[in-house]
């Protein structure tokens, strides 16, 4: 059973703390793990333990200092532990070029960011309805 958490891997303060704002007006939210760049959520990750203790979902920023999106995407999808983790890219690029190299090192959802704060609640929602309430995740011991 994975944890009722997202992890927000997401350099953009302001960015982050929409997102947490957004969250926090849904009935019941999951709890928010928010690391500001990528080394910080793969350092994050690997403190769990077991694989049945991850997250449910990870949420990645392309463009962070130290390690992108992307490259913390390909450690997650090559790892034993975390390969099933649902991943998803939130960007604000919506170029075809960073879309399909995500889809490429294994995401599983690409979003772009909204400019509306409004649009983004509809967004978050939509993510907790569908990944965190209602999709059944790759049992971890099979």
């Amino acid at each position: 059973m994975y944890t009722n958490q997202i992890l927000l891997a997401e350099d953009d303060t302001t960015d982050a703390e929409f997102f947490q704002r957004a969250l926090s007006r849904l009935d019941s939210p999951p709890e928010l793990v928010w690391c500001k760049n990528g080394v910080e959520a793969l350092e994050g990750l690997a403190s769990y333990t077991e694989a049945a203790s991850l997250p449910r979902l990870a949420i990645l920023d392309i463009k962070m200092p130290g390690m992108s999106g992307l490259e913390v995407l390909e450690k997650l999808k090559s790892d034993a532990r975390t390969k099933d983790m649902p991943v998803i890219i939130m960007s604000s690029s919506d170029e075809p070029q960073d879309i399909a190299r995500a889809y490429d090192y294994g995401a599983n959802g690409y979003l772009v960011k909204p400019s509306r704060f409004q649009d983004l609640r509809e967004l978050v929602g939509s993510i907790n309805y569908f990944w965190i309430k209602t999709n059944r995740l790759r049992p971890a011991d099979s």
